[in-house]
């Protein structure tokens, strides 16, 4: 069964005899993504700098799109973001301490800054010495929300605040963090593709997955693009064992610019994951998850898994980065049960070029592809 939209820019059909991969008649390919690189022009998005829980009375460093940044909180607990660089030196300030002025002081020579990035602060200087307008370093805007300390990463003023987990403040929830040596695009697209999942997570949530490991098997899901980027609604699973009973709710879920959200509803207690791949650099990323607190023992099995399940995804996501760094993405064949991951590509490449959503009517709302697993 094929389906396919000329409308989208994304084809997904199968090979015929006459269209089929041979040597002398190579199939048409779509644009490939450059996976050396990351498009500026995403930087005006909030993205996530660390954890809150992680962000205590000490600096600490992270990095986003290759930029290394310096987190800290003030006296107050407020939390700032400055370019992980003293003026003077260049020692990462994320070396240093906050003072009891709230400033971070570098560890080299005691240099300290105010949060808007400007130097306020040089022991050296005779008392009374004007420090000079050019002492200071790049700092960003800062919000905290929903469990985690957001980075403004754009060239232009924030545009409202970071998006909203639903549901952050009403339910308990288990948090960590995943450092992968892949594009923050390919593993975003990981997570979107459905039918890995009985391949490369054999072992974990296996009552969920029994009924597939038993034979291959075929259903439609539905693709529902919205303004953010897109919804997959999966049909019911057949398997009656717990935790995912017959009746369950299942949906994955796109947003741009780096979440992935699976949804699980119709069980004893929801399972709710929400995932944010921040990108590093060009081919890194940190994988940010947090999934609702199970309050039924076997959900708790189920939730224990997503650090496993997170490495398997790690390991194979790095093997294709390597191939990737090599020889681009042309090498790539595509099939029906692609269409989320490509769909990925394609509001990405629009919302790079400042055309989403604007340009949301190009892709079809709906969307039924026949998967095989």
């Amino acid at each position: 069964m094929t389906r396919s939209s000329a409308s989208s820019g994304i084809s997904t059909a199968r090979p015929s005899a006459s269209t089929a991969h041979s040597p002398t008649s190579p199939p048409r390919r779509l644009a490939q993504p450059d996976r050396k690189r990351n498009s500026p022009t995403m930087n005006n998005h909030w993205y996530i700098g660390s954890p809150s829980s992680q962000l205590g009375s000490a600096p600490i460093a992270t990095r986003i799109f290759d930029e290394p940044i310096a987190l800290y909180r003030d006296r107050d607990g407020r939390a700032f973001a400055l370019e992980d660089r003293c003026c003077h030196r260049g020692v990462q300030l994320s070396k240093g301490c906050v003072t009891d002025s709230g400033r971070i002081a570098c560890a080299y020579h005691g240099w300290e800054y105010d949060g808007d990035g400007r130097c306020a602060h040089v022991p050296s200087f005779v008392a009374g010495t004007r420090i000079p307008d050019g002492f200071k370093v790049k700092s960003y805007p800062v919000r905290e929300q929903d469990h985690y300390v957001w980075i403004w990463m754009g060239d232009r003023a924030p545009e409202g605040a970071p998006p909203r987990i639903p549901g952050a403040h009403d339910y308990a929830w288990r948090q960590g963090h995943v450092h992968v040596a892949c594009n923050a695009t390919t593993f975003l697209e990981n997570m979107l593709d459905g039918a890995h999942a009985v391949f490369t997570h054999k072992g974990a949530h296996p009552s969920y997955f029994f009924n597939v490991l038993n034979g291959f098997k075929e259903y439609e899901y539905e693709v529902r693009v919205t303004d953010t980027g897109f919804t997959l609604f999966y049909p019911p699973t057949s398997d009656e064992s717990e935790p995912i009973p017959a009746h369950a709710d299942s949906r994955a879920t796109f947003e741009l610019p780096d979440r992935a959200i699976i949804f699980q509803k119709g069980l004893r207690t929801d399972f709710f994951n929400v995932i944010h791949m921040v990108p590093t650099g060009a081919t890194t990323c940190r994988v940010e998850w947090l999934t609702r607190q199970p309050g039924d023992e076997p959900m708790v099995e189920w939730c224990d898994d997503e650090p496993r399940t997170l490495e398997q995804d790690r390991v194979l996501q790095e093997s294709a980065q390597r191939n990737y760094s090599r020889a681009g993405a042309a090498f790539e064949r595509h099939v029906p049960a692609d269409y989320a991951t490509l769909l990925v590509r394609k509001i990405l490449e629009l919302a790079a070029k400042g055309e989403w959503p604007a340009q949301r009517h190009t892709l079809v709302a709906r969307k039924l592809v026949l998967v095989r697993q």
